[in-house]
């Protein structure tokens, strides 16, 4: 059997901007590992319509941004950039316009457009996918991945994963609100008669635990993980290290936020008794209550039955 994949791109008025085969290939089905695509059949053919429907769309940005003040920008040549994007790194060629002089500057200067629209040369689905897998496994394991299963070219650099989600870990800190400790700081009692009736009780389980460091293997540093699970909804995860983050407070009601916590929301908070994990919970919210989960209730009985049979 013979495939042939072909593409077309359409423009917004309806008229054919081009056509293009993307690939063909032999079909010869001997069992069930020939039906369909193969892993590489699969990445080859997703990289080949990657670098035509971008390239296509950088080309239509551009024409539409090439003038300013209403005069169109004079051609300076070009440079290479690479967009890295989940189904391959597209390559592309970023054009320089030069601005016309302005009263007061010693010379002319040069714009690339292409800037603003890829300032970090990183589709942000991307950096999503590297970013969460990198927070479930090590990031060698998540370039693995993406090498495996997606047409990443430097999916096998695990440095690079990392260095990605640190920027994504920096990013979020700056999105963090003031600080505060509770919803009740500032805020007056009578403004909740006018909140809406929350939907339900959310439970939020929060736990302690050592962890040596890397660079100084005598030295361990606790690190407070939690999880908060509305009666409606989907689960979220919260995770920082005790002592070096500074407002871990603020994260928790950032946190509940995005979930659509409000001041008059039930709230169960599940610890195991610690002193600081406690001390995160207290007062942050005028309708929450604080239990002691089973699990160290079930050791500290255990601990006093073996003290009283001994």
């Amino acid at each position: 059997m013979q495939v042939r994949i072909v593409m077309e791109l359409t423009g917004d008025d309806g008229e054919e901007i081009g056509r293009e085969i993307i690939t063909d290939m032999a079909k010869i089905t001997t069992g069930a590992e020939d039906l369909g695509l193969s892993l590489a059949e699969g990445k080859a053919v997703l990289a080949r319509l990657q670098q035509r429907m971008v390239e296509t769309q950088v080309e239509l940005w551009l024409k539409e941004n090439r003038e300013t003040d209403g005069r169109r920008l004079r051609h300076k040549g070009y440079y290479p950039v690479t967009f890295h994007t989940l189904f391959g790194d597209v390559r592309l060629r970023s054009p320089r316009y030069e601005v016309p002089k302005s009263e007061g500057s010693n010379g002319s200067a040069t714009v690339s457009p292409l800037r603003q629209l890829i300032p970090d040369h990183m589709a942000p689905e991307r950096l999503y996918l590297e970013t969460r897998w990198a927070s479930l496994v090590p990031y060698a394991a998540a370039a693995e991945l993406l090498a495996d299963v997606l047409p990443i070219d430097c999916g096998t650099n695990a440095t690079t994963v990392r260095q990605h989600a640190l920027r994504t870990a920096t990013r979020l800190e700056r999105e963090l609100t003031e600080e505060r400790v509770s919803f009740m700081q500032d805020a007056c009692p009578q403004d909740w008669m006018d909140l809406p009736i929350p939907e339900g009780r959310i439970v939020i389980g929060l736990d302690g635990g050592y962890i040596r460091d890397r660079d100084n293997r005598k030295k361990n540093f606790e690190l407070i993980v939690g999880r908060s699970l509305p009666e409606d909804g989907e689960p979220r995860y919260i995770g920082f290290v005790h002592g070096y983050d500074r407002k871990p407070r603020r994260r928790i009601l950032d946190h509940l936020k995005k979930q659509g916590v409000q001041a008059n929301q039930d709230i169960t908070f599940i610890t195991d008794g610690g002193e600081e994990v406690r001390s995160l919970a207290e007062m942050i919210g005028p309708a929450s209550e604080h239990v002691l989960d089973w699990f160290h209730i079930t050791i500290r009985i255990t601990v006093l039955r073996q003290f009283a049979q001994g």
